[in-house]
């Protein structure tokens, strides 16, 4: 399936290419919503990602309610933005298709991807214990389905 782009506000802009991909190079928080396999309601949680061959990685607890939830319905809907405070409003949010994989080697790479991303150094104890956790956790790979981009 082709990854179709939109508009996601009739009275924005959307983001150009180069853009996007500036916005989702950047340490931006990734909110990711599904469905709570413990009651059937929505579930959103922010987490560390980062994007690369249209497609966003993000580890996660391998016993906690995201991947549990994520294994039962794959289906998810994600949105990175950032802080107006920091420029003009403008973000990126979709629809997309979550595979967990279960593989402590691959979800150590990924978490230690994202440590140096958003902490900017492996090195102390905070990176060192975060990075420790990645072999008790899961990558989550999103394809999205489509992406919506605005800019005001």
């Amino acid at each position: 399936m082709l990854l179709r782009f939109t508009l996601a506000d009739r009275n924005a802009k959307p983001l150009e290419d180069g853009e996007m991909s500036e916005l989702l190079n950047q340490p931006n928080i990734l909110r990711l919503a599904m469905v709570d396999i413990r009651d059937g309601m929505p579930l959103a949680h922010p987490v560390w990602y980062y994007y690369e061959d249209g497609k966003f990685f993000a580890s996660v607890d391998r016993d906690g309610v995201k991947a549990h939830s994520l294994r039962k319905n794959p289906n998810v809907y994600f949105l990175v933005d950032i802080d107006p405070d920091d420029a003009p409003p403008r973000g990126v949010r979709g629809k997309g298709i979550a595979k967990v994989i279960d593989d402590p080697e691959y979800a150590t790479r990924v978490t230690t991807h994202n440590v140096l991303r958003y902490l900017g150094s492996v090195d102390g104890a905070v990176s060192e214990k975060l990075i420790e956790m990645g072999k008790d956790s899961s990558v989550v790979e999103i394809t999205p389905r489509y992406m919506a981009t605005w800019k005001f």
